[in-house]
């Protein structure tokens, strides 16, 4: 969030969050795998106040953490490809970046023995959501 802070403050995004777990997991990458992740909710909003929610449960022998936001959503078909080095869906005027935040998230999460994916619906946000062992 202290990484963010400029822009959750312009974009007037709001952030909650609950109370997260402990994990076995590299703190460094970990902070680069949030920053990612809250840092797309923001940029990728429609034109509606942005409300980004993180949330975290147990499912066995792992947590599952998911990030959603209402943002403008990814069509079903990439799903997938979001996740592939230098893969964008939209042009750099449109919005910014280069195409490496999700896959160097989706790198973090398999060298910690986790997995990551995307639920989405176009126009009415996404929940990305990554799991970790939770030993």
């Amino acid at each position: 969030m202290q990484n963010l802070r400029g822009a959750i403050e312009e974009s007037g995004a709001v952030v909650t969050h609950d109370q997260l777990p402990s994990v076995g997991a590299d703190r460094t990458e970990l902070v680069q795998l949030f920053q990612h992740l809250i840092g797309n909710a923001i940029k990728f909003r429609g034109k509606q106040a942005r409300a980004i929610r993180v949330s975290a449960e147990r499912q066995g022998e792992e947590w599952v953490v998911a990030m959603s936001d209402n943002g403008i959503g990814i069509l079903p078909q990439y799903k997938d490809r979001i996740f592939v080095i230098f893969q964008r869906l939209h042009a750099r005027t449109e919005y910014p970046g280069n195409g490496v935040g999700l896959a160097i998230c989706k790198k973090i999460i398999e060298n910690h023995g986790g997995r990551i994916w995307v639920e989405s619906e176009p126009g009415h946000g996404c929940s990305f959501h990554f799991a970790l062992p939770a030993g």
